[in-house]
Formats: structure tokens, sequence, C-alpha cells
């Protein structure tokens, strides 16, 4: 008898926590979503945040509030995140390189890129693109490797976090030329040393007002780091073209903090799904060489070990210092 009474409290209280989580996702949400971009404001991540923050307003019916948490390389804002209860009322908007890259820019050892945040969407894919300031006596990547090796000291170029950091290495290393690091946080202060001829290059994402530069003539496009050329980025070729296996895109994507409930976590993954299919957010997107690529849950996982594989390469080929 004991047992048997045992067994129907648990197995209550075991119906009594799914109804509750069902009630939860049925009602969810209640109050605003706030939407932790670990960047500042005025590069592609915040114009990404912004834009999803706006089809998700749409969809769910509450307002989705950015929250611009800047520092390291996009980590200060991501680990701030992992503290937030898991209740879906926070949420995260950064590239997938950001995680993967936590235990090395932290010395976070603990910290599992796939098991420490519950994956949501992969959102949008972006190649990075080398802009130069017009100084620069190259209109093309030939041309620039073949100026570049003729500086002792190397070229100094803008970067705003380790995914950059990574690009630069790497393209070093392929085309055996010295690129050095100048390290900003965030795109659009490295932006203005561009423009203000601090330094000679910048490794990015096109964003809007980098395309509407470079049509001004005040920057110019040395090459992209995608697969193949960019419709959306004139004259620019692959660098991977000139330096053989290099392609390198960024990936946008949502997570939600560890222990997300399943029930949320869907609500909010179909949200995204439809919000990403609006014309004007594509449009938008577009508009910063960027595609659409909603992905469920799973893909974001294995978008993630892949990339957790390739930085593991990247380390082999350039020595990069994380955190410092």
């Amino acid at each position: 008898m004991l047992a048997s009474h045992s067994f129907k409290r648990l197995f209550s209280g075991v119906a009594l926590a799914l109804l509750g989580s069902a009630a939860l996702a049925q009602a969810y949400p209640v109050k605003p979503i706030r939407l932790i971009v670990p960047w500042p404001a005025g590069g592609a991540a915040d114009a990404v945040g912004r834009a999803l923050a706006e089809g998700l307003r749409a969809e769910l019916g509450q307002s989705v509030v950015v929250d611009n948490v800047a520092g390291a390389g996009g980590n200060i804002g991501t680990q701030q995140f992992i503290r937030q209860p898991a209740d879906g009322y926070t949420l995260l908007l950064t590239t997938v390189t950001t995680v993967v890259q936590i235990p090395m820019v932290m010395r976070d050892k603990e910290f599992d890129p796939v098991k420490s945040l519950t994956p949501i969407a992969n959102i949008s894919s972006q190649p990075v693109v080398l802009v130069a300031h017009p100084s620069v006596p190259a209109d093309n990547f030939p041309a620039f490797v073949e100026w570049s090796r003729k500086q002792p000291d190397g070229v100094h170029v803008a970067v705003a976090g380790p995914t950059l950091e990574v690009a630069s290495a790497l393209v070093n290393k392929g085309a055996n030329i010295k690129m050095v690091n100048v390290p900003y946080r965030g795109a659009a202060p490295a932006f203005q040393a561009l423009l203000g001829g601090e330094v000679k290059l910048f490794f990015t994402v096109p964003t809007a007002s980098t395309l509407e530069f470079t049509k001004q003539g005040k920057v110019k496009v040395l090459g992209v780091t995608s697969a193949q050329a960019s419709p959306l980025i004139a004259g620019a070729e692959p660098i991977g073209k000139y330096v053989p296996g290099y392609v390198q895109d960024i990936n946008f994507a949502v997570w939600g903090p560890p222990g997300l409930p399943a029930p949320v976590l869907a609500k909010v993954s179909e949200a995204i799904r439809v919000a990403m299919t609006a014309p004007e957010i594509k449009e938008r997107l577009n508009a910063m060489a960027m595609s659409p690529a909603h992905s469920d849950p799973g893909k974001l996982v294995s978008i993630t070990e892949h990339e957790v594989a390739n930085i593991k390469r990247a380390m082999e080929v350039a020595t990069i210092k994380y955190g410092e």
C-alpha cells in the first residue's frame, strides 16, 4: 500500500510538472523578452538582432528588447547570459564562433559549446570581407599580397572579435604575408579607425554601411571569405581562389540558457522560423550580404560541432592568443 501510494504521488508530481510546462509554453510570453547581443550597437550582430527582434515581436505579441552587452570579443555578454533564468525571457544572439571560442577566450574549461547552452536556431550566414583604406595601392587580393610583402613591418588590420583574428591569421599563413591585428571592441569603432586611416585594413562583415562606403570610394573591397563570389559585393573575388582551401563564413544563431523547457524552446524556434521568412527581414539581411538560413536546434548543434573542428584546425596553423 505504501509503495502504491508513493507511486501515485510520484506520478501525480510528474503529471503536474508536464501540465505546468505545457501551460507555460501556451501562455509564453506574458512579458517583454530580452535579447542579449554581446556586441556594440552599429555592428552586424546588432543589425541582425534588431531585425530579428522586430520579427519576433510580430510573431509572439511581446516587445523584444535588444541589449548590447559588449566586451572580450563577445564573451562578456555571453557569460552574463548563461547565468539568466531558463524561462525564455532572456535569449542570446551571437555568432557560432563566439560561442565555440568561450573556453579559449575566457579560460573556462568547463564550458561546452554544445551542452552549456540551449541551441534554438541558426538564422543567417555571411561572408567576411577584407576592406582597405583608399591609400592602399591595390584594388584586388593578388595586388594587395604583392604590395604587403614589401612592407617590412607588416600591415595593420583592424579586427573586432576572435572570429576575425582567425581570418587574418589564416590568410597570413596561406598567402605568406604579415597582417598585424589591431583589436577593437566592435565593428563600429574598428570601421571608424579604417576611415580615419589609423589602420590600412579591416576584416569585417559586409554591413549596409560598409557596402555604402564602398560605393562612395571611401573604402575598397579586396576579397571575400566565402567559397563563391557574392552578387551583393560587387567585384569581390573569393580569397580562397588565391589561398587554396580557405573558406570562412559567419553564422548568426540564437540560444537559450541551459535548461530551457522544451515547449518554450519549440515555440521560440517556430517564431524565429516564421519571422525569418518575412520579406522585410530578408531584404535587410540581403543588404548586408547575408543569407537567411533558419535551421532547427539539431542543425545548429551540427554547425557548432563543425566550427569546433574548424577552430582546432585554425589553431594548428596560426597563433591566436585568446583573451589577451
